[in-house]
C-alpha cells in the first residue's frame, strides 16, 4: 500500500486550516466594507442593453438582508419570450454560492423569497451539460458558469441558466476558493460581499446555442455595468 507523500498532507491541513478561518468569519458576522463604489446601482440595471427591471430590494447589506434586481432581458430568438436574469449581492456567500442554479429559479415575487424556498424546489433544475465558458469582455477573461437541463426535450424546451460570481470587484470562477486563498484577513478584516447574476431562457436544441450566445453577450454587458459602477 502507498502512503501518500508527507508533503500532500501538510497541504491538506494548511487547506482545512485556511478553510476553517474562512469559516469562523462567516460565522463570527465578521462584515468588512462593502467594496463596490456605488453599490446602490443595483437600483438601474435597466441600464443593461435590452434589459428590463421588474422588481428589486435594495435596503443596506446585512446578515439577512440580499440587495436583489430581477426582470427580463430581451430575446433574439422570441420577442414573446424574453430571458430572466437577477442580480443578488449578499454578505452570505456561502449562500449564494452552495447553488446558484436554485437561487436562478423564479419560484416566488422576488430574490430574496426565492433564497428562502430554495431548498424546497430541488427537481427544479436538473443540469445534463454543466461546464465553464470564458468570456473576452474588453481584453478580460470573464468566467460564466453554463447549465442545461434537457429533460423536457425533444417534446419539451430545453432550459438554460448561466451565471458569473463577482468578488472583490473581480469576476471569479469560484468565490469559495478565493475565499480559503484570503481566509486570514477575512477573519481580520472582515467578509467581503459577494455578486451573484444569472440569466435564464428557454430554447429548442436547434436554439441552443444561439440562445447562449445571447445569454452570454446580456452577461458581458452586465458585467461592464457592474465593472463601471464597483470601480474605485
Amino acid at each position: 500500500m502507498t502512503r501518500p507523500s508527507a508533503r500532500y498532507g501538510v497541504a491538506l491541513v494548511a487547506l482545512l486550516a485556511l478553510s476553517a478561518l474562512a469559516r469562523v468569519a462567516w460565522i463570527r458576522d465578521a462584515r468588512g466594507p462593502d467594496v463596490c463604489r456605488s453599490p446602490g446601482a443595483i437600483k438601474a440595471t435597466s441600464l443593461i442593453p435590452g434589459t428590463v427591471a421588474l422588481g428589486e430590494r435594495l435596503e443596506a447589506l446585512d446578515a439577512d438582508t440580499f440587495q436583489w434586481s430581477e426582470g427580463e432581458v430581451a430575446n433574439p430568438l422570441s420577442p414573446r419570450s424574453p430571458m430572466q436574469f437577477q442580480i443578488v449581492r449578499s454578505y452570505d456567500a456561502p449562500r449564494l454560492y452552495g447553488n446558484p442554479l436554485r437561487i436562478g429559479e423564479r419560484t416566488g415575487p422576488g430574490a430574496h423569497d426565492q433564497l428562502a424556498s430554495a431548498g424546497a424546489r430541488p427537481d427544479r433544475m436538473q443540469p445534463e451539460d454543466l461546464r465553464v465558458r470564458e468570456l473576452d469582455v474588453d481584453g478580460e477573461r470573464v468566467p460564466i458558469h453554463v447549465a442545461w437541463d434537457h429533460t423536457q426535450a425533444p417534446h419539451g424546451p430545453s432550459r438554460l441558466v448561466a451565471w458569473m460570481f463577482i468578488y472583490e470587484n473581480r469576476p471569479v470562477v469560484s468565490p469559495l476558493l478565493r475565499q480559503i486563498a484570503g481566509a486570514a484577513p477575512l477573519v481580520i478584516g472582515g467578509t467581503r460581499p459577494l455578486t451573484l447574476v444569472t440569466v435564464s431562457a428557454l430554447a429548442t436544441r436547434s436554439t441552443g446555442q444561439r440562445a447562449e450566445d445571447a445569454a452570454m453577450a446580456w452577461l458581458a454587458d452586465a458585467w461592464r455595468y457592474v465593472a463601471r459602477s464597483c470601480a474605485p
